[in-house]
Order: structure tokens, then C-alpha cells, then sequence
């Protein structure tokens, strides 16, 4: 019977020493896989003190080993401005809950880091609702950090000056409309020689000219001033209810005159009973002209230009097609931005500043609408806009 239960109690010893050997194996493997990796990886207590710490996370603190700063209170190495957020942290992952901060540390060295660091708690093998240690992956993002800095800064910097070009383009555009109307009013006095006959018939075309090339000052001077209006949020939008076969009717008597010296005939296809729609009506009517005049400027003599206007129950549908000069697929998705004119053949056809298209898709943004331009070379363009009913 003794040597029974000696048998027994050295098998039992037997396998106490396999198990701890398979233990103390599995604590060398996880300390090697700890160790290895490029994150810190700390144990921190309930009271905010360093229990361990790898390799990578000494080489953080600047700490040439575990001893220099085991049992340490972090807030020694966490900045104090972080300390709130780093409390809160422990705090939560010793109350069974994990968290994600960022925070700056100093080193023992004095070097400074930008940290990211995810804590979670560590629970009792045999208690599963007692959290025993808080453990922290905490990964250097210094170079990460300083990056968006700067392109934080960077955007700033762009806004600042996107702003003081706007600020001094509806200034400078202002200024500039004053002695452009004396010569304008004055240039259309003698051209319609209200106050007597021009003595000689030259001075009738010089001042034509004058008029001219003043009317087409003025008008690219309003285009400046829409669209740096618009970019500096000056510009004021009153929506209301509209109809927009009304407004629609409107530009068409307004380009009329354009079209008609180049022989085009502009076609409208306006749908019955149209939905009405919240917008702003001087938005709207800058919007169809300056569509419908670039359709015209842009088409061939005798061609035809069509106005669509159709409701499909959620949005309202604007197409204006042409079959002018077209744009190339190379130019197509610059085409809407400022001053872009797309082509050589465009400042032939038609001189002007590229703001018209600019000016639209600014309107339509304002508008919570979407613009689309479909084109081809020596074919034509189609732009389709679309205006949310309900909104």
C-alpha cells in the first residue's frame, strides 16, 4: 500500500514539473514575442506606475533599463498637459473597458515623442470579472503627427491666401467698375450722339470700339467679382419658391439678340406642370444664361441649341446641349475650373475669361445640386444639372 501511494506521489510530482516546465516555456515564448516587437509594451498598475516594460519601450523613455524606471509614476514621463486623458485611460481599463489615446511623453533624456497607445485590462485567470493589470501597446507617431502638423498648417496657410485673393479680387473688381461706368455712360452719349453730330465719321468707329471693348470689360469684371464673392462666402443667397419656366423664359429672351446675330436657333423643351424648387432666383437665371450664352458663343453659325427642363419626382433636370466646338477628353475635367479655357480653339471662337463654367458649378454647389459635362471635340457639349426638389 506505502508503495502505491509512493508510485502516486511521484507521478503526481512528475507531472507538476512537466506542467511547469510547459508554463515557464510559455511565459519565455510570449516574453521573446513581448520583447520583439517595435511597440512599447508596458504593465502599469491601478496607481499609474510602471510594473514592466520591452525593450522598445525603454529605448521610448530613454531608460537603459527596466530598472531606471520600474515603479515609476508615469506622470513623470507622460507631458502634463496629457495627464488627464492618460488617468483616464488606466482608470477605465481597470474598470474591464479598453481605450485608444494620443499623447506626448519627454524622455529621461529630455527627447519629446507623440505616442498612440491602446490599454486594455488584464483579467484573473480564476476570476474572470477581476481585473489584475493593465497592459498598453503604445506606438511612436512623432513623424505621423508632425506630418498632419504641417499639412494642417499648410491648409490654413491656403484658406488664408485663398481668402485675401478673394477679399482683394471683389475689392480691386469694385474699384475698377466705377471709372468703367463714366466710360461706358459717356462712350454711349456719343455713340448716340446726344448732343450733337460727330464731325468726323473715324471718331464714330473709335468710339464704337471704346464702347465695345468697355461693355466687355464690365462683363469680365462682374464674372471676378461673382466668383470671388462666392469663394469668400460673401455672396448673399435669398432661396425662395421659383418657377423655373418662368425664369427659364427669361434668359432666353435675354440671349436672343447673341443668337440670332450668329443665326442659331435656340430650341426650348420645357415639361408640363413642373415641380417648384427653393433656390435662389438671380442664382438661377446666372446660371441658364451663362449656359445657354456659352452654347451659343461656342456653336457654328445655323446650328441649333437646346434648353431641357424636365421634373423626375425627386430631382429637377436641366440640360443644355449644344453642337459647337466640343471639348476635348483631355481638357473635360478641368473645363469648370477658373480661368480654364480648354483649348486654342475656344479663345478663337469665342474671347473671354473661362469663369462662366466656374461660376455655375459654384452656384449649383450652393444649391446642394450636381453639374455634369458631356463632351466631344468638333461634335458638341451637353451639361445636365440637378436640383433637388425637396429641399
Amino acid at each position: 500500500m506505502a508503495r502505491q501511494s509512493l508510485t502516486t506521489d511521484k507521478e503526481q510530482t512528475s507531472e507538476s514539473l512537466e506542467e511547469l516546465t510547459r508554463i515557464r516555456n510559455q511565459a519565455a515564448r510570449l516574453e521573446a514575442i513581448v520583447h520583439s516587437q517595435p511597440d512599447c509594451v508596458k504593465i502599469v498598475s491601478s496607481d499609474y506606475k510602471l510594473i514592466d516594460m520591452n525593450e522598445a519601450g525603454l529605448e521610448m523613455v530613454d531608460a537603459g533599463s527596466l530598472e531606471d524606471v520600474k515603479g515609476a509614476c508615469l506622470f513623470d514621463l507622460v507631458d502634463p498637459e496629457f495627464h488627464d486623458v492618460f488617468k483616464e485611460s488606466v482608470d477605465l481599463a481597470y474598470q474591464g473597458k479598453t481605450s485608444e489615446i494620443e499623447f506626448n511623453i519627454t524622455g529621461l533624456n529630455g527627447s519629446r515623442r507623440r505616442m498612440s497607445q491602446r490599454a486594455a485590462p488584464i483579467f484573473d485567470r480564476y476570476k474572470p470579472n477581476r481585473v489584475v493589470e493593465m497592459v498598453a501597446v503604445t506606438r511612436d507617431v512623432s513623424d505621423k503627427h508632425a506630418i498632419l502638423a504641417s499639412l494642417e498648417e499648410a491648409k490654413i496657410m491656403a484658406e488664408e491666401a485663398s481668402k485675401l485673393k478673394s477679399n482683394f479680387l471683389a475689392t480691386m473688381s469694385h474699384e475698377f467698375r466705377t471709372p468703367l461706368n463714366a466710360i461706358l455712360g459717356f462712350s454711349e452719349i456719343i455713340k448716340s450722339k446726344s448732343l450733337g453730330e460727330i464731325g468726323n465719321p473715324k471718331y464714330e468707329e473709335y468710339i464704337e470700339d471704346i464702347y465695345n471693348s468697355g461693355r466687355n470689360l464690365l462683363d469680365i469684371i462682374n464674372d471676378v467679382l461673382d466668383i470671388s464673392e462666392i469663394e469668400a462666402k460673401k455672396r448673399i443667397f435669398l432661396k425662395e419658391e421659383i418657377d423655373l419656366e418662368e425664369v427659364a423664359l427669361d434668359c432666353l429672351s435675354a440671349i436672343n439678340a447673341l443668337a440670332q446675330e450668329k443665326q442659331i436657333i435656340v430650341s426650348a423643351n420645357i415639361g408640363a406642370n413642373l415641380s417648384r424648387i427653393y433656390a435662389d432666383k438671380r442664382s438661377m437665371k446666372q446660371i441658364l444664361i451663362n449656359l445657354l450664352s456659352n452654347a451659343v458663343k461656342f456653336s457654328c453659325d445655323g446650328s441649333i441649341v437646346i434648353l431641357s427642363i424636365y421634373d423626375n419626382g425627386k430631382f429637377l433636370k436641366i440640360n443644355v446641349k449644344d453642337t459647337g466646338i466640343g471639348i476635348s477628353k483631355e481638357f473635360l475635367k478641368d473645363i469648370a475650373k477658373p480661368f480654364f479655357r480648354g483649348q486654342a480653339e475656344a479663345d478663337i471662337t469665342a474671347p473671354g475669361t473661362g469663369l462662366g463654367l466656374s461660376i455655375v458649378k459654384s452656384l449649383v454647389n450652393e444649391h446642394d445640386a450636381q453639374m455634369e459635362i458631356e463632351s466631344e471635340e468638333h461634335v458638341g457639349t451637353t451639361v445636365r444639372l440637378s436640383f433637388p426638389i425637396n429641399s
